[in-house]
C-alpha cells in the first residue's frame, strides 16, 4: 500500500499506522530542502488590525488580483460567511466550508475552473485536494496554526508551471506565527502594506488598459472627431487628452482623500512619526506612548491603538484622526 500526502503532518502519519504495517516507511521529498515552497511563488505579508481586514481585503483583491482566479483562505466558516456577506467585498465570490453539502462543492467548484466566479472562500477542511492550475491569488485572512498548512495553502497558486502569489494578513497578536512560518518553511515573507488609494488607482488603469485591447478597428472612426476636439482643447497635447480620457474611464478623476493611514489604509487617519530629537537617542514605543499620555488628552493618546517603532529604536508612527491633526502638531 501507498499513501501519498502533499503535507506529512501528524495526522497524517497517524492514518498511515492505521491502515499500513507497523515498519512502513515515510519518504519526504521536502524534509532536506532549505526553501519548502514553490519558487515561483512571491510570499507577501501585511500587518492590518483585526477591524480594518475586509475593508483591506477588498483593496488587495483590486490592485493584486487582477482578472486570473484567488483563493481566501479564512480560519472559521463563520469567517467564510461574514465575508460573503460583506458589502466591502464586490468580486463575485461563492464559498466551501465543511457546512456544504458535497455536491454543491463540486458545483462551486466546477463554477470556479469554468471561471463563473473569480474568488472562492475557503477553510482548510474544504480546501485539501484542490487542483486548479489558473490560481493566481491566494491571500490568507490569518496566518494558519501550522507551517505544513501555510505550505499547503500557498501551494494552491503557481501551479503547472505558473508564477502566483501568496499575501497572508497578520496583526500584533499574530506576528510572531509570521516569524515561525519564515524559519520553519526557509522563506521571507516581504512586508508590503495595505494598497493606499493610488495603488487602486493604478491598479484599475492596468484593468483599462486590458479592455482597451477589446476595441475593435471597425468602432474607431466614430470617436474621430471627438478625440481631436479633446486634443485641440489641451492646445494639442495629444498625451495630456489620453490622460485625462483615462482618468475618467477609470472612475479617479478626482484627487483622492488625502488623510489615509499609512499603516492601515484607514480613511480620516493621518499617520504621525515620533523621532527622538537627539543624536543617537533611543525612544520606543512605550516611551512614545509615555509622550501621549503626558502632553495630550485622553480623547487623542488613549485613541492610538496602532504604533509601530522602528528597527533602530529612533522613534515610531502611529495614526490619529484628522481632524486632530492641527491641534496634535501645534501642540508638540
Amino acid at each position: 500500500m501507498l499513501l501519498f500526502s502533499a503535507t506529512i503532518p501528524d495526522w497524517v502519519k497517524d492514518i498511515a499506522q492505521e491502515h499500513m504495517k507497523q515498519d512502513f516507511q515515510v519518504v519526504d521529498l521536502a524534509q532536506d530542502l532549505t526553501r519548502r515552497t514553490a519558487r515561483s511563488i512571491a510570499h507577501l505579508a501585511i500587518d492590518c488590525p483585526f477591524p480594518e481586514r475586509l475593508e483591506a481585503l477588498s483593496k488587495v483583491l483590486h490592485c493584486y488580483g487582477g482578472n486570473g482566479r484567488i483563493i481566501v483562505f479564512t480560519s472559521t466558516k463563520a469567517d467564510a460567511n461574514s465575508l460573503l456577506l460583506s458589502d466591502k467585498i464586490t468580486h463575485d465570490v461563492e464559498a466551501m466550508h465543511g457546512d456544504i453539502a458535497q455536491n454543491q462543492r463540486e458545483v462551486t467548484m466546477k463554477r470556479f475552473r469554468e471561471g463563473k466566479f473569480q474568488v472562492l472562500v475557503a477553510t482548510d477542511v474544504a480546501s485539501r485536494g484542490l487542483d486548479i492550475p489558473e490560481v493566481e491569488l491566494v491571500i490568507q485572512l490569518d496566518p494558519p496554526r501550522d507551517t505544513e498548512s501555510y505550505i499547503h495553502r500557498s501551494g494552491r497558486t503557481a501551479r503547472a508551471g505558473r508564477a502566483g502569489t501568496c499575501i497572508t494578513f497578520y496583526n500584533d497578536r499574530s506576528a510572531a506565527e509570521i516569524d515561525k512560518i519564515e524559519e520553519v518553511a526557509g522563506i521571507t515573507l516581504d512586508r508590503v502594506g495595505i494598497p493606499s488609494d493610488e495603488d487602486m488607482i493604478k491598479a484599475n488603469t492596468k484593468g483599462i488598459l486590458k479592455k482597451l485591447l477589446d476595441v475593435e478597428p471597425e468602432v474607431l472612426p466614430m470617436f474621430e472627431d471627438t478625440a481631436e476636439l479633446l486634443i485641440n482643447q489641451h492646445h494639442g497635447d495629444a498625451s495630456k487628452a489620453l490622460q485625462i480620457a483615462l482618468a475618467f474611464c477609470s472612475g479617479h478623476y478626482k484627487m483622492a482623500n488625502p488623510d489615509e493611514s499609512l499603516l492601515t489604509g484607514r480613511h480620516q487617519m493621518v499617520t504621525i512619526k515620533m523621532i527622538s530629537n537627539e543624536e543617537g537617542g533611543h525612544l520606543g514605543a512605550q516611551a512614545c506612548y509615555a509622550i501621549l499620555y503626558k502632553y495630550w488628552a485622553p480623547r487623542i493618546s488613549d485613541d492610538v491603538t496602532v504604533m509601530r517603532p522602528f528597527a533602530d529604536g529612533t522613534g515610531a508612527v502611529f495614526d490619529i484622526r484628522s481632524q486632530w491633526v492641527d491641534g496634535f502638531l501645534d501642540n508638540y
